[in-house]
């Protein structure tokens, strides 16, 4: 990157700073509220079984759940590094770090001893009888790490991230300041479709050799996988260090949001390619399809949100507030549901539709009672948050 003298200084009147651009908060909210959909439809795959057990499928799921895993985690993690690269222009790595250690690592120790022992219960009792689950449970609960982690994965991955970027502006001096070449900058905001091709193949190929390597050389165990995470550090690096570039780059965030034509074909050409081949091709070359599709939904996603989304919507902004815990309790609500479920006598579409409902629903009553309290709003929430910062331009 380059030094830049126009980033406004981190002692500015607000009234100097550009408008906030309310798209990326509500993108981001909406990414993790598709968590809902995305997990249901895992729950009610017609033929095939989850974690929890249903007992019943819906024609459908399987292509619904692959389809939101093809874009959902890329972008948020994508956005993750453009809210990083921006609060790091404006705030001290040491005190932004504090402040995402309190922000995520808290409400993930939470979750992982009030949340997850119930969500892995009802995951037992609705595959064994009474009996059973409780050994399974407690033998699971000893040994499997991801049993532990389970949806909470990328709250770890998030803090790898964090940590490695604020140590980068601790060493960078100048990050602050730091903007992208110009000639990147040019080629992002003048020919997005070839830089989105770019990147797709150099991400695409990292995916695929990457990950092959992590199997190949036999770090898929307990804790390099299960507790650590580290397959998912190396699949979603690239994805935030797209986020922290696109923040430094004036024409290129200007071009992301605007909406292509020819996006939306290769989208839907590489989205239809996902799909089908995804049990088809070796894993290998499956990432590497899959990442076309996800960095072209990923620019149709920011375009549409920067088009219907960027003004303050009251409405909007509740849910944007709320959608972290709603994250949190999401799954332990939906598992816990599934398993109500196979005692209800109604189509499994009507099941899953009453399943998504309610958890939206519930875990949304959750946060209007977490954020009255300041203790829960701290264990759940991460306690109060700062006063919201405008993205630069």
């Amino acid at each position: 990157m380059n030094r830049a003298n126009t980033m406004p200084d981190a002692a500015a009147p607000v009234a100097a700073r550009p408008p906030r651009e309310h798209f990326w908060d509500t993108l981001r909210a909406v990414l993790m509220l598709l968590g809902i959909p995305y997990h249901v439809a895992l729950s009610y795959m017609a033929g095939r079984q989850w974690i929890v057990k249903s007992g019943e499928g819906v024609t459908g799921f399987i292509e619904l759940a692959r389809f939101i895993s093809l874009f959902r985690m890329p972008a948020f993690f994508l956005i993750a590094g453009y809210f990083a690269a921006m609060l790091l222009a404006r705030r001290a790595p040491g005190t932004w770090l504090e402040g995402r250690f309190r922000r995520l690592a808290i409400p993930l120790v939470t979750s992982i001893v009030v949340l997850v022992p119930v969500m892995n219960w009802f995951c037992e009792i609705s595959n064994l009888p009474y009996s059973q689950a409780v050994a399974s449970w407690i033998d699971n609960s000893s040994k499997s790490g991801g049993y532990w982690v389970r949806h909470l994965w990328f709250i770890i991955v998030l803090l790898y991230f964090c940590c490695a970027i604020a140590a980068l502006a601790l060493w960078k001096r100048d990050f602050a300041q730091a903007r992208l070449p110009g000639w990147a900058d040019r080629l992002v905001g003048r020919h997005m479709v070839i830089a989105l091709l770019m990147l797709a193949t150099v991400v695409g190929l990292w995916e695929a050799l990457a990950v092959e390597a992590f199997y190949i050389w036999g770090l898929n165990t307990n804790l390099i996988q299960e507790i650590l995470r580290v397959d998912q550090a190396i699949i979603y690096a690239p994805w935030f260090a797209m986020g922290c570039f696109l923040q430094r780059s004036r024409e290129g965030v200007a071009r992301v949001m605007r909406y292509s034509h020819a996006v939306v074909v290769l989208a839907a050409l590489a989205v239809v390619l996902a799909i089908i081949t995804k049990e088809m091709v070796h894993p290998a070359l499956f990432r590497f399809i899959e990442t076309f599709a996800a960095l072209m939904m990923t620019q149709l996603l920011i375009s549409l949100a920067a088009h219907l989304f960027d003004r303050p919507i009251p409405a909007v902004q509740r849910f944007t507030a709320a959608s972290f815990v709603i994250y949190l309790f999401h799954l332990p609500l939906i598992c816990g549901l599934v398993f109500a479920g196979q005692y209800v006598k109604l189509p499994p579409l009507v099941k899953a539709l009453g399943v998504m409902g309610l958890t939206l629903a519930i875990s949304y009553g959750a946060w209007l009672l977490i954020e009255r309290s300041k203790v829960l709003a701290l264990l759940f929430d991460g306690g109060m948050r700062p006063a919201p910062v405008a993205p630069a331009r």
